[in-house]
């Protein structure tokens, strides 16, 4: 079975920042929420945007650039052409929380007065409800902000965001629960919680297209240690023997 790349890529994180980019404890099977891997075609551009959110610029341990969020590295790969942004994809969105909405959007509508050549492409739409915005970067990928008044820090990772049809919403949902031990988020239907962040599924009323060559490829989970990382191998490799046919993957890749 080869897993597809809308869904996951598996990695051991080290070398984060204690301050800021601090990865959760892992859970039982010794997986936590690891990073997001984004497209574009100018990425010193996206990486500002990221920067100017909130992020701080990690230990760079390969040719990406990570910018580091509390729950999330968020990874950009070297300057290459997208199709299209986040939304109308599997993943539509991620999600960070703020303590003040306002005051947050106030600040990134203010970049353009200190960086030259405006805010690097940020564009911010309102919410549909109190507490909500959103904020697309220059490649396009979208980030929904949400308001949290208990949170003491200025921003932290919260969700990411899948839009599948129905006939494949509920087959998502079990992959996650039985292969990287996510678990319902108590009181938010369709939910399911991992160390770090959540995974959020709402079903698409129309076809979503898959997440290569957009702006927003995949997300990562961390892995406590390589002995766990091939441990989680053997499990995939015996899944692949037990599939139908070699090639079989996931209906939603």
């Amino acid at each position: 079975m080869q897993m597809p790349r809308t869904l996951v890529s598996l990695a051991v994180l080290v070398h984060l920042s204690p301050t800021w980019a601090q990865l959760a404890p892992v859970n039982e099977m010794g997986l936590s929420m690891g990073h997001i891997h984004l497209a574009a075609p100018d990425r010193e551009k996206e990486a500002k945007a990221w920067l100017a959110l909130g992020g701080q610029l990690e230990n760079n341990l390969s040719g990406n650039i990570p910018i580091g969020f509390p729950g999330i590295v968020v990874l950009i790969a070297r300057d290459r052409p997208v199709s299209g942004g986040s939304e109308g994809s599997l993943i539509d969105h991620v999600a960070c929380r703020v303590p003040n909405l306002e005051a947050a959007l106030a600040k990134w509508k203010g970049v353009e007065t200190w960086w030259k050549g405006g805010n690097w492409g940020l564009k911010i739409d309102s919410g549909s409800k109190p507490g909500q915005a959103f904020v697309t970067t220059p490649a396009g990928t979208k980030c929904e902000i949400l308001e949290d008044k208990s949170l003491r820090i200025p921003i932290v990772f919260d969700h990411v965001h899948y839009f599948p049809d129905e006939s494949r919403m509920r087959e998502m949902e079990d992959f996650y629960t039985k292969m990287f031990g996510a678990k319902p988020v108590k009181g938010e239907s369709d939910t399911l919680g991992m160390p770090g962040g959540k995974l959020m599924f709402t079903k698409s009323t129309t076809p979503t297209a898959g997440t290569a060559g957009r702006s927003l490829d995949h997300i990562g989970f961390n892995m406590m240690n390589a002995d766990v990382l091939k441990a989680f191998a053997a499990t995939l490799q015996k899944r692949e023997r037990s599939s139908i046919g070699p090639m079989k993957a996931p209906p939603w890749g």
